[in-house]
């Protein structure tokens, strides 16, 4: 699980995060909404130690993130934590599958085996001989998706991850983050948009460094739909 103790981050004199309390159990969907400049992504790079707090602990699987030497920070983000981004940060020089293989490569002799095993979990194993450029925008963040779970994280971090595709391609992305977690992943999910955010479990609105609601959703999205809108989701 993860736990969050008083966790607060400044720039320069400007407060980002003020005092933020958080429990994250496994198998939750969670997502989290906030203006543009609220500090969602600076959650997610404190949470996964690629920003230190200015105070406050971290605490992944029980271990204090910010006590972790570099080198097991690094581990922590290669074994535990799965990224996939807004503009799914694929290598253009390596084909689909090199992609998803890379980090595991390091570890695992059987690591291409394994990758085409979850490019097919994700539906996109016949073109895993193509290269970023050759595919579609939801092509790529399928591939990015196999690449989070390629080494079978506790987390997915998922920042914004939809943003810079369609809306159908969206839906189809969603739907698999949503059919993953149903399996027991467990997912942490910026973004910006309503439709997207109803695919969640469990709702945090940011706002002025904390968040002000703290909402479990159903299982259905128009209901949820509702919810956001209710409560204002940015």
């Amino acid at each position: 699980m993860i736990k969050v103790m008083d966790l607060k981050k400044k720039f320069s004199l400007y407060p980002v995060l003020e005092g933020i309390n958080l429990d994250i159990a496994l198998g939750e969907f969670v997502v989290i909404m906030g203006d543009s400049g609220s500090g969602k992504t600076t959650f997610l790079n404190c949470l996964s130690g690629i920003e230190s707090p200015s105070s406050g602990k971290v605490f992944i699987n029980n271990r204090e993130i910010n006590a972790l030497t570099n080198q097991q920070k690094q581990e922590l983000r290669l074994l535990e934590i799965g990224f996939i981004f807004q503009d799914h940060s694929l290598i253009n020089n390596l084909t689909l599958l090199e992609n998803v293989a890379l980090s595991r490569l390091q570890y695992d002799k059987d690591a291409m085996p394994k990758a085409i095993d979850f490019l097919t979990k994700i539906g996109i194993d016949h073109i895993k001989d193509h290269y970023p450029t050759q595919v579609s925008g939801g092509e790529k963040q399928r591939a990015a998706i196999a690449r989070a779970l390629i080494n079978e994280p506790d987390f997915i971090f998922a920042d914004e991850p939809t943003a810079s595709i369609n809306k159908k391609m969206a839906t189809e992305i969603m739907e698999i983050l949503k059919s993953l977690n149903k399996d027991g992943q467990t997912i942490l999910l910026v973004t910006h948009s309503h439709s997207i955010a109803a695919y969640g479990n469990r709702l945090l609105l940011l706002d002025d460094g904390k968040f002000r609601e703290d909402v479990l959703l159903g299982d259905d999205i128009s209901e949820n739909l509702r919810t956001i809108a209710r409560l204002g989701g940015m």
